[in-house]
């Protein structure tokens, strides 16, 4: 295990951190163990964001005249050599719904036509599919993906026996937010490409978390948020758009061009005009892009590589930890995972709170200060926990999180296989 910093916390017993919490603003009296909900911006890039937005204040307008493309370029540049993409269908934007909104609704479809998802899918993607469905007329279908999952070929299966000649467009999750498992991407979309099935992925868990090829994947559009495993600024995601889809896809915001002085003279293309400029706004976040880079690339000595390792490793033992407290298997093979740890837990005792909490969720907080998912899936009251991984955990954390939550469950009453007693 790796050194620790110190006592951390009032309450006896409290579990270290890693020695790598001091790269990040969190509260000490806290296990952190949500990384994957809402990310977590470390200092390195928090200060170069500020002098960032420093910088626009001095002078606006002549900052944006002067700074703001080549800024943007510079990003993208950054962001393009992490993920190994094509710049020429690279665009930044808010986040994932964001671009799942400007792939999936720059799509034509027909009455009739089938629009594919799976059970693990984010809400708002289905809510999009809904949407444009009752549209055009047309139909969603959800394809259930078991969960525990046996291997990569079980996830595969699943997804092609819902297929039909029906079927034009599907949205797959690269790593699902509600399982943390990884699908096999690349042989998804190679699968559904064969079939003249058009992809949309949803990696808003996989940059950062995974080493992420897009050249590689090949998806015709892959959409991610950088603010979770990037651990960039919440309001940075990005579109990536595969050559032979970059002259179809619309905006969904139709700005004038931040190139407005080469509107006609085809240095930039259509794509870089249609993306690169929102309307007025604080571009800090999205220029923060380069820090982001060189934070992951240099935060552990292993580089970003090392850094996904580390806590793929970390989180495949503290995974024993849990099973083995609760006697429970494990719901995918090892290398299915990747920083995110999902188990089913016995059926709720109670509902959710207005905020959409559930109770044994609360109660790890408010008893342990133990930050955790505990939510309903696939739907009342079976339940899932989900627990992420980051460079700041540590194992001691997790044993921590395997009393207490064991403890939880028995004062609920909850029958449990067995476990370490």
């Amino acid at each position: 295990m790796e050194r620790s910093t110190g006592k951390i916390g009032t309450n006896e017993g409290f579990p270290l951190a890693s020695e790598h919490i001091k790269e990040w603003p969190l509260r000490p009296d806290i296990v952190h163990l949500d990384h994957g909900s809402c990310g977590g911006c470390p200092h390195k890039v928090r200060n170069a964001q500020r002098k960032i937005s420093d910088d626009i204040e001095h002078s606006p307008p002549s900052w944006f005249a002067k700074n703001y493309a080549s800024g943007l370029r510079n990003a993208k540049e950054a962001l393009a050599g992490f993920l190994n993409a094509n710049i020429a269908g690279l665009a930044i934007m808010p986040g994932t719904t964001h671009g799942l909104n400007v792939a999936a609704f720059s799509q034509k479809f027909n009455a009739g036509d089938e629009l594919l998802i799976t059970n693990h899918a984010y809400s708002s993607a289905l809510l999009i599919l809904k949407h444009i469905a009752e549209q055009v007329k047309a139909r969603v279908v959800i394809a259930s993906v078991p969960f525990p999952v046996k291997s990569e070929d079980e996830v595969i299966e699943s997804i092609l026996s819902h297929v039909t000649p029906k079927t034009k467009f599907a949205i797959i999750d690269h790593i699902p937010s509600r399982t943390g498992i990884i699908f096999p991407i690349k042989r998804i979309v190679a699968e559904l490409d064969s079939r003249d099935i058009v992809t949309l992925v949803d990696g808003a868990h996989a940059p950062g978390q995974i080493e992420v090829d897009l050249r590689d994947i090949n998806a015709p559009y892959y959409v991610a948020s950088l603010h979770k495993w990037m651990c960039a600024p919440r309001g940075l995601g990005l579109l990536y758009v595969r050559e032979d889809k970059i002259e179809s896809i619309k905006p969904v915001i139709v700005a004038r061009t931040c190139y407005y002085r080469d509107s006609h003279s085809g240095v930039h293309t259509q794509f870089e005009h249609d993306f690169d400029w929102i309307g007025t706004f604080d571009p800090s976040t999205y220029l923060s892009l380069p820090t982001i880079v060189d934070f992951l690339s240099t935060v552990l000595p292993g580089g970003h590589r090392g850094l996904v390792q580390r806590n793929h490793n970390i989180a495949l033992e503290a995974r024993k930890i849990i099973h083995h407290e609760l006697g429970i298997l494990p719901a995918s093979p090892d290398e299915m995972l990747g920083s995110m740890v999902t188990f089913p837990l016995p059926d709720t005792i109670g509902p959710e709170s207005p905020q959409g909490t559930l109770p044994l969720q609360k109660k790890l907080m408010e008893h342990a200060g133990i930050e955790v998912q505990v939510y309903n899936w696939p739907q009342y009251p079976k339940r899932v926990m989900r627990f992420s991984i980051q460079a700041y955990n540590s194992l001691e954390q997790i044993e921590y999180l395997a009393q207490h939550l064991k403890a939880a469950l028995e004062r609920e009453g909850t029958r449990l296989n067995g476990g370490n007693s």
